[in-house]
């Protein structure tokens, strides 16, 4: 079963990969490139799957590369001051952005409101907060709460864990080697599902 697991998890990241292209050429955006700039604001504490998980995200809720950046900064800064995970930090953070859910970053002292945000952001702009369209609230959003993590977690200078750095980098060559063992599996465990 955890064969399967890991094989079928090393498809996905094969495709996500594969998707990342797809939509960094819809977009005209070098994800790929991203994500191992991500990868490297985290100062290697996130895999490469991690990274492109939040890049995906991200941009397909029209979060900027400089944000997407950014984002990688305040998580890890976030991670190391409270001594929580690093992809679960990143992913937290992300998913807050990108789906407008306070409460995900709660654990990490990060409490920016969403009708603060957006009422903000729309003074800024010239307009009413009943005015601003979905991608605004969402960029309001993340911007005020990339501000308060920067500001909050700002002076954080720890050198990042060497274990979390080196399960990341075991990720990373785990799913090579699983996409090496795909590339003959594949076709047979496709034979299978079609008989």
């Amino acid at each position: 079963g955890a064969a399967f697991r890991a094989l079928s998890d090393a498809m996905n990241t094969t495709n996500m990969v594969k998707g990342l292209d797809q939509l960094g050429a819809t977009s005209g955006q070098a994800l790929g490139t991203l994500s191992k700039g991500l990868v490297k604001a985290t100062d290697g504490a996130l895999s490469m799957r991690q990274a492109m998980q939040s890049v995906a995200q991200a941009t397909s809720s029209g979060m900027s590369s400089k944000n997407i950046m950014r984002m990688g900064e305040v998580a890890k800064k976030a991670s190391q001051a409270l001594g929580i995970d690093m992809a679960d930090s990143m992913s937290r953070i992300t998913r807050a952005a990108t789906k407008l859910e306070p409460e995900l970053v709660d654990e990490l002292g990060l409490f920016t409101k969403t009708g603060k945000a957006a009422d903000d952001y729309a003074k800024s702009i010239g307009k009413t907060t009943s005015q601003l369209t979905d991608f605004e609230r969402r960029m309001a959003y993340s911007n005020a709460l990339l501000a308060e993590g920067e500001k909050k977690f700002g002076a954080i200078e720890i050198d990042t864990n060497p274990y979390t750095k080196l399960v990341a980098s075991v990720k990373d060559l785990a799913q090579s080697g699983l996409e090496l063992l795909n590339k003959v599996l594949v076709p047979i465990v496709d034979y299978l599902s079609k008989s």
